[in-house]
């Protein structure tokens, strides 16, 4: 054997032997890396009070959120859609201009599931959600109304949803839908004038709805406020003269955060009383046990006067505001306990007064939503001996203001509550909730500037 070739030789066994053990390694890796893996890759589920389960990866501890996650984005804080529940947020094709013959946000029926089962977060962090009285879309928004502000000055700032009616006459009814996605009954339509407990044996329905009569429910129906505390969000109800009830008992200060009746108790509230113009019913988040029993209520649903130091900062101004003003600033009453006219102007009032500091606050200047909506119906019938049907939807209309909305723009689309919490749930990634699962959204239409990536069929 020759000297090169005894070379050729050493090199051939040399380059052997390293493929021998590099192959030894490669496995030795893969089978300690197995368990890591099956284990990164394991579902884990997470539970919230009827929110029903959702499978994360859990990638990083034990904890089922990790805090990282629920800083930035709403898709980190949140499980997602399944495929049933999804649909008209991720598929429909936006509308930027919002005009009347849009198709406003039904969309496809899931020719896409991966995004049916992965919403996409928007822009929106913060909305305001002002409710009045309902007084038909006409005497709101048509020529002479006296709502002056609202239309000449705000207006003109956003989108008017001009198909947007209410389930019938009683407001009480549309506010619970808004929050709940629950449907009317007796009691609801007649605006509960006792604070009647729906029996604790009446269990949702296969898609979360209660059908037995009563105002209040049990805590197995799950709310809005619930699935954005559940999703690390704050809300908060900021309710005129809530905090302006009798005192319980001689030298107790009035009750200041949750007020209602007694269970079963008739409602004192129904009209306005000297001083004090609260009405359980325009406080919906007081007719829900899983807000009640374990003390959010008591925590987040407050004074109206809260309202004004919240907004001050960005981080002290929750997620959802909800604000609902006495009878007399809400329009319900006319005159008022007080001998002013009431009515639309009152109402007018209250958002001249209010509106420019929702505004000027840093968190609608960041990523606001301001949306002035209307409940039920209180003019009074045009023949008081054959009045209307009690759940005969009033088209009232709805308003959007925000920087993703088109300022000035119309969206003729028809809408209801149930479309109202299907579109608030889109626009923070949440699961839509009793009937807001079959309801139309606008958000992915009206306000389709707001996502991250632009809606789409697909």
């Amino acid at each position: 054997m020759t000297h090169l070739q005894l070379r050729i030789v050493v090199v051939l066994s040399l380059f052997c032997t390293l493929v021998v053990l590099g192959a030894g390694l490669r496995e030795s890796g893969r089978a300690e890396a197995s368990p890591a893996l099956v284990a990164q890759r394991k579902p884990v589920t997470v539970d919230a009070p009827g929110l029903g389960a959702q499978d994360t990866a859990d990638t990083s501890s034990d904890d089922d959120f990790s805090d990282e996650g629920a800083a930035d984005s709403p898709a980190d804080e949140v499980g997602t859609l399944d495929d049933a529940s999804a649909g008209d947020a991720t598929d429909a094709t936006p509308s930027d201009t919002g005009d009347e013959d849009g198709d406003g946000g039904t969309g496809s029926s899931g020719s896409n599931p991966r995004a049916a089962a992965e919403p996409e977060p928007t822009k929106i962090r913060h909305v305001f959600l002002i409710v009045l009285a309902g007084h038909g879309f006409d005497a709101t928004f048509g020529g002479g109304s006296p709502a002056n502000y609202l239309n000449t000055t705000l207006r003109p700032k956003g989108t008017l949803l001009t198909g947007y009616s209410s389930l019938g006459r009683a407001g009480l009814a549309d506010e619970l839908a808004m929050i709940g996605g629950q449907p009317p009954n007796a009691d609801t339509r007649a605006d509960c004038p006792t604070y009647r407990e729906i029996p604790p044996t009446s269990a949702p329905s296969r898609t979360g709805e209660i059908t037995a009569d009563g105002c209040v429910y049990p805590n197995t129906v799950t709310t809005l406020a619930d699935q954005l505390s559940a999703s690390r969000r704050e809300w908060r109800a900021y309710v005129e003269d809530l905090d302006r009830g009798p005192a319980p008992t001689p030298g107790v200060a009035p009750k200041a955060t949750c007020r209602h009746p007694a269970s079963n108790a008739a409602d004192d509230t129904l009209t306005a009383r000297p001083g004090d113009g609260y009405a359980t019913r325009r406080n919906p988040f007081v007719y829900f046990h899983s807000l009640l029993d374990l003390g959010d209520c008591d925590a987040n649903d407050g004074s109206l006067a809260e309202l004004e130091n919240d907004l001050r900062s960005e981080k002290d101004t929750p997620s959802l505001a909800y604000i609902a003003p006495n009878l007399c600033n809400d329009g319900t009453e006319s005159p008022c306990i007080d001998g002013t006219p009431g009515g639309l102007a009152a109402a007018d009032a209250f958002l001249a007064t209010w509106v420019p500091k929702i505004l000027a606050s840093p968190a609608y200047r960041a990523d606001g939503l301001l949306i002035v909506a209307f409940a039920g119906d209180v003019t009074p019938p045009a023949d008081p001996a054959a009045p209307p049907p009690t759940d005969a939807p009033v088209r009232n209309g709805a308003l959007l203001v925000s920087k993703y909305a088109q300022a000035g723009g119309t969206a003729g689309t028809a809408y209801d509550p149930y479309a109202l919490l299907r579109s608030l749930e889109d626009l923070f990634a949440l699961r839509p909730l009793a009937r807001a699962a079959q309801a139309g959204s606008f958000a992915p239409t009206v306000l389709g500037k707001a996502y991250v990536t632009p809606p789409s069929d697909g």
